[in-house]
């Protein structure tokens, strides 16, 4: 009855309280672009400590090895790379939105609404740019040869919702951004869209018995995420949500059966040669083709 009522409730609670707490911080002046730095952090070590006690899989809880470069890209994707993009992006952003408020209307955001219907809104708007990159980093290589580091994780945990190769990141970030940004969506909505993202990531790798049921139509959770991280391409080639699942209902490509769990084994079919290790992974997609004939000649296909 604890586990059921656990992998209920957990996540709403705890997205709930962070939005609420941000909210509070914003409302007395704190800086958007760190408001949702405290409610990021407290949600990571809430999960980190819950995976301990209440795992998903008790076999996800062992180090594959994969640890310190899940770190690496925490400092460097998670931190460094988003510091280093945010002020172009705020410029991509504002420059198209002055282009869209001459042509088109001065007053495209709804800046009225409350900060959460806002946030609601973004959040829909965000993920149409978020679902289409995904999808083509999937569909085209020359994407997927970036994406592929997220995919290389041997199990799923909350330190996965960073592993991102840098450029990969870079994309993935600006979809949403500029967009929001352009239409004129204020700093403070997009702080709560950085929130919500956040803690949203690291329950949807968690090593936790998530379950929300009706609220899988909406979110892009566990459940459905963890059939994004098959091997098999024929699963992993849907739920491209990075907060929302609505788009993929939309577009047909929601995967939800009724009939069995989510496989335990993740990573790449037919890449076996990936590197794993930090450096390595930032050079993969440069040793692409070496990367595809290891991997042939390992399995003993033709190269």
């Amino acid at each position: 009855m604890v586990r059921t009522l656990f992998s209920m409730a957990v996540f709403p609670i705890v997205l709930s309280a962070a939005v609420g707490a941000t909210v509070v911080l914003l409302e007395r002046g704190l800086d958007p672009a760190v408001a949702f730095v405290p409610a990021t952090v407290v949600a990571y070590l809430f999960v980190m400590l819950c995976e301990r006690v209440l795992p998903y899989h008790p076999a996800w809880n062992r180090s594959r090895g994969d640890v310190p470069v899940d770190l690496g890209h925490l400092i460097v994707s998670g931190g460094l790379t988003v510091s280093l993009l945010r002020p172009a992006m705020l410029a991509l952003g504002i420059a198209i939105g002055g282009v869209l408020s001459e042509n088109v209307s001065p007053k495209l955001w709804p800046a009225h609404w409350a900060l959460v219907p806002q946030l609601a809104l973004a959040l829909v708007v965000g993920e149409f740019f978020m679902y289409w990159v995904h999808r083509w980093a999937h569909e085209w290589e020359i994407l997927w040869r970036f994406h592929a580091t997220h995919h290389s994780a041997p199990r799923l945990y909350f330190l996965n919702a960073v592993r991102f190769h840098p450029v990969d990141l870079a994309i993935s970030t600006y979809a949403p951004f500029v967009p929001l940004v352009a239409l004129g969506a204020a700093p403070e909505v997009l702080a709560l869209f950085v929130l919500v993202s956040g803690v949203h990531g690291v329950f949807q790798h968690t090593n936790l018995p998530i379950r929300l049921g009706p609220l899988n139509w909406i979110f892009s959770m566990a459940q459905l995420h963890r059939w994004h991280h098959s091997r098999r391409v024929a699963e992993s080639n849907t739920n491209y949500g990075q907060n929302l699942i609505v788009w993929d209902v939309v577009f047909g490509t929601r995967y939800l059966p009724k009939d069995r769990e989510p496989p335990e084994d993740t990573g790449i079919a037919g890449l076996d040669a990936f590197p794993m290790d930090y450096l390595s992974q930032l050079a993969s997609p440069l040793r692409w083709s070496r990367i595809r004939r290891e991997s042939a000649a390992a399995s003993g296909a033709l190269p």
